[in-house]
């Protein structure tokens, strides 16, 4: 078994340039061509939907649609044919070389670009299949979830880990574990289908049924020979890589004094460490090609053939592509030339969150004595119509109270201490009022409030217009929410205020919505996400980042604002980054894109 591996990756070494070649064009393509495709699909689907973008919620109702299930599958089969594309590359050109033929570039192009739309529909309708074995465990997986999750809210168990919860992911993580193997297992019957598509010309799903019969008995030995696979790439891998860079580290220490040379070395290195990217990539990756035809037992059919596509448009499409990665090269010079000197706010996640226990008084104080510009809260309501400042929707995770907030009275919500989960020094603290927070924080910072909505609201949005206006501090206040129907429903109330949507996932332009800024995860922002809002006069806030090297990462994007739960950290940050030169900023962003760690000036040797 280990020989036939080996075996492969002797013939993907010897084929290593056209290899190479095939794997630059690759992502050449996948600039130039398909991701705009992947962009112009989604932008179908969001026609489809009616909105110029979708978030968080409103992206699952959408998926739960006819339509949104429609453009969902198309999208997750435009996925996989992107998935397989490099690999279908690499299996053209040794397919070739097999037979005696040339195995340029060119070759493996024009043995597969023909026959993409065949490739779609079999990504297609491997894609239902899998979500049709997927469906019943994902079922138990969920009823496991409501069964021992769904008493109290999500926060409590995840900070806790109580005894239910522990049996839950017990029972959760063994069914998702047999559902993979399940669908792993199945897999491997159809692994041959994408050869006999590409090569045989053969329809979707006879290549689908020809590939379980070509796979009858030996699903176990090709498994084998994948792990064998993967096994020896990862372990070339990361000696190769793990002596770059420990050369890394080790030249980061000798130049940790010298800014300008270290910048010098950090470029040499990125650029040597991406062409030793490239080489790895491209060797295992072909030797997982000449696996899968060796199993298809070579398949000749279509080997012989002529070009089937013309030579003028595959140069036409190689050159928009390289137009394309030119552009992508004067995006990283924009990156570059971001504003470093325009305001960045400090929004101090619910309160000093990280040093004081979230959404208290104390938290509160704590950030106006950070100096945060901002600080952000969450409110909901009372039984009684009190609005307060609160996440979640019980007491389990910050006193093991398990009375929902909706349920509670001002009278109730006395008697739960929210401190001393934190430390026993904040024994006193209550749940505040949102009128109390915002007359702390009058004249001294400003007041972000989000609204929180578990579909028990009563009249949230009018209570916390009515207050924000009875204690002055409308021109200190902004609104924002996860629900986009919400925001729309305060600008309703109150247009002239500025309501930002909140969004942990997004597709489309999300400045296109109806709000008059972003707060959006730090996971997902971009530069052209930053630049397009910041173009029609709307800031982009990220959450939550409580680390220096994230928060400078976002600094360099050009963001609005940092919601942190360590102010005072923040406001450290942006004090020190205006000391840097521009050289000194590109190395931090550039050592940490890396994973390397800058030494500390003064340090020495043991």
């Amino acid at each position: 078994m280990t020989t036939e591996v080996l075996r492969h990756y002797g013939d993907s070494w010897r084929l290593r340039v056209p290899f190479v070649k095939s794997h630059l064009v690759f992502n050449l393509l996948l600039a130039a061509v398909f991701t705009p495709m992947m962009a112009g699909a989604i932008f179908l689907a969001l026609k489809l939907s009616g909105k110029p973008a979708l978030a968080d919620f409103d992206i699952a109702y959408f998926l739960l649609s006819p339509v949104g299930f429609v453009a969902g599958l198309l999208l997750i089969g435009m996925t996989l044919v992107l998935l397989t594309l490099n690999l279908s590359f690499m299996m053209a050109v040794a397919l070739r070389d097999r037979v005696g033929k040339s195995h340029g570039l060119w070759d493996g192009i024009d043995l597969v670009m023909p026959r993409l739309p065949a490739v779609l529909g079999l990504a297609v309708q491997i894609a239902l299949r899998l979500l049709a074995l997927a469906l019943p465990f994902l079922a138990v997986a969920g009823l496991a979830f409501w069964y021992w999750l769904s008493a109290y809210d999500i926060n409590y168990y995840l900070s806790t880990r109580p005894p239910e919860f522990q049996r839950a992911v017990l029972v959760i993580g063994a069914t998702l574990a047999v559902m993979a193997g399940v669908m792993l297992w199945r897999s491997l019957g159809w692994v041959l289908s994408l050869p006999l598509v590409l090569f045989e010309s053969m329809a979707p799903a006879d290549a689908i049924r020809e590939s379980k019969g070509m796979m009858t008995g030996k699903r176990m030995a090709f498994a084998l020979q994948i792990i064998a696979w993967a096994l020896i790439g990862a372990l070339v891998s990361a000696l190769v890589l793990g002596v770059v860079a420990f050369g890394l580290q080790a030249g980061l220490h000798v130049l940790s004094e010298n800014l300008r040379a270290t910048a010098a070395f950090l470029l040499v290195s990125v650029a040597c460490w991406s062409l030793l990217n490239l080489l790895l990539t491209s060797w295992t990756t072909g030797a997982l090609a000449v696996t899968f035809l060796d199993a298809s037992e070579w398949p000749d059919s279509k080997a012989e053939r002529q070009a089937l596509a013309p030579r003028g448009l595959l140069i036409a499409v190689v050159a928009v592509a390289a137009g394309s990665a030119g552009l992508g090269g004067a995006g990283v010079l924009e990156l570059a030339r971001v504003d470093q000197t325009r305001p960045v706010a400090v929004i101090a996640h619910r309160g000093a969150a990280g040093a004081r226990p979230e959404n208290t008084m104390a938290s509160v104080m704590k950030a106006i004595e950070d100096q945060a510009d901002w600080i952000e809260i969450d409110v909901q309501e009372t039984v009684d119509g009190a609005v307060v400042v609160m996440h979640d929707s019980d007491f389990m995770k910050l006193a093991g109270n398990p009375i929902k907030i909706w349920d509670a009275t001002l009278a109730d919500l006395e008697e739960i201490d929210i401190g001393s989960w934190y430390d026993p020094a904040f024994a006193e603290e209550r749940v505040p009022l949102l009128r109390d927070v915002l007359l702390a924080a009058k004249d001294k910072a400003g007041v972000i409030i989000e609204l929180k909505y578990y579909g028990r609201d009563q009249q949230l949005e009018q209570r916390v217009v009515d207050i924000v206006e009875e204690t002055g501090m409308v021109e200190q206040v902004q609104l924002m929410s996860l629900k986009y129907d919400a925001v729309q429903k305060i600008h309703g109330l109150r247009p002239e205020w500025s309501v930002g949507l909140l969004a942990s996932a997004a597709l489309g332009n999300m400045w296109k919505l109806d709000a008059d800024f972003l707060a959006v995860n730090s996971a997902t922002v971009s530069l052209d996400l930053v630049k397009s809002a910041q173009a029609v006069g709307k800031p982009v806030y990220v959450w939550t980042v409580n680390d220096a090297l994230s928060m400078s990462g976002m600094l360099s994007l050009g963001v609005d604002g940092l919601i942190t739960d360590e102010p005072a950290l923040a406001r450290q940050v942006l004090a020190e980054r205006k000391t840097l030169s521009g050289i000194e900023r590109a190395i931090l962003g550039m050592a940490g894109r890396i994973g390397l760690d800058l030494p500390e000036q003064g340090d020495e040797d043991a």
